[in-house]
């Protein structure tokens, strides 16, 4: 299901809006909420919000190239030095959990900017029917983001595990 967990949205914000973000990607935007909720209720509001969607479905589905500025099409891991350079902050809310645990923190290690990442503290399976791309790979905690050496702020609440990593 392409959505995440809104009881942690307001943590998530916070996270954004204490630092500098000027150009924002939100990887796995599933219904693009971030988008909607960076623009309305930061107080800094980032120039630009990019979107990167594997499920290529979603697009259209969910309107997202109303609602970002760019839409990437594909796999966040397959994005080069260079894409990622563009961005100081990338959202992965309830999206990191889907990826392999080594591809994802060799990603986290090639992110130049700031990462705020949400993923459910207990691991579960997503039920039958849905897209590849919906899978549960991994599950993550506070000691594997600390272990990428860039772990700035952490906070667990409803259900959700919300991080901040700094810029390397």
């Amino acid at each position: 299901m392409p959505t995440s967990n809104l009881a942690v949205a307001p943590l998530v914000l916070w996270y954004v809006e204490e630092v500098e973000h000027e150009h924002v990607l939100d990887v796995g935007p599933g219904w693009g909420k971030y988008a909607v909720l960076l623009r309305e209720y930061l107080n800094t509001k980032p120039r630009r919000v990019d979107a990167v969607e594997l499920h290529e479905p979603y697009v259209d589905a969910h309107r997202l190239r109303v609602l970002y500025d760019d839409v990437l099409v594909g796999d966040v891991l397959d994005l080069t030095d260079e894409q990622l350079a563009a961005y100081d902050l990338v959202l992965m809310v309830d999206v990191i959990e889907h990826l392999n645990k080594q591809p994802a923190l060799d990603l986290l290690a090639r992110i130049p900017g700031r990462v705020v990442a949400c993923t459910p503290v207990t691991f579960f399976s997503n039920g039958p029917g849905l897209p590849e791309s919906e899978t549960h790979r991994s599950h993550w905690t506070i000691a594997d983001f600390a272990g990428t050496g860039r772990l700035e702020r952490h906070e667990q609440q409803h259900g959700g595990l919300v991080v901040r990593l700094a810029p390397r």
